[in-house]
């Protein structure tokens, strides 16, 4: 079976109600995967580059699940990135380390679905910002999956209503149950 390695890249997984909940999922299913959850993991003085390119050294299939932040990864997943994927281990001469392996998006939005087109608040379908991120994949030799993404899951305490975070606990285990059939059809391949 291939190894899965979940990189949760929210600043703030505590408070989070969609992103906790997918990973909860995941954590509850029968799908043997380590999830590293980067708020807990930099110190101040950064992360520990090594476990870290370890940690990726060892799956055959890495998943980032974030919230969807300014149309791209939250600040902590972006200087993951920066320390983590360094000339020579990911890139570069020598740069080899995570060829061939998978890599899936998974990410929540706040805006509903239909705020991502031409003319709405986005402007933009959601498609349109991930360029930099698969082309990171592809710098990296990795093999980018159809990323699994779920939108309207902001919820804001004394704002949104219980009915609200119910609906977004639903929709996160519909996330959690679309990342799994991904990651497992990736495994089988």
């Amino acid at each position: 079976m291939q190894k899965i390695l979940v990189i949760n890249g929210h600043p703030n997984p505590e408070a989070s109600v969609a992103g906790k909940a997918v990973l909860n999922a995941l954590e509850s299913s029968r799908c043997e995967m380590q999830i590293r959850t980067l708020a807990q993991l930099c110190g101040p003085n950064g992360f520990d580059v090594t476990a870290e390119q370890e940690a990726l050294r060892r799956a055959d299939v890495i998943v980032w699940h974030f919230p969807f932040y300014w149309y791209s990864v939250p600040a902590i997943l972006k200087k993951w990135i920066d320390d983590v994927l360094t000339r020579g281990f990911a890139h570069g001469a020598g740069g080899t380390a995570l060829h061939g392996k998978k890599l899936l998006l998974s990410f929540t939005t706040g805006a509903a679905a239909q705020e991502y087109a031409k003319g709405r608040a986005m402007n933009w379908p959601v498609e349109a910002f991930l360029p930099p991120l698969l082309q990171t994949a592809y710098l990296c030799g990795m093999k980018t999956l159809a990323p699994v993404w779920s939108n309207g899951m902001i919820f804001i305490p004394g704002v949104h209503t219980e009915a609200d975070r119910e609906r977004i606990l639903k929709q996160a285990e519909e996330h959690a149950a679309r990342l799994l059939d991904e990651i497992k059809a990736c495994a089988e391949n």
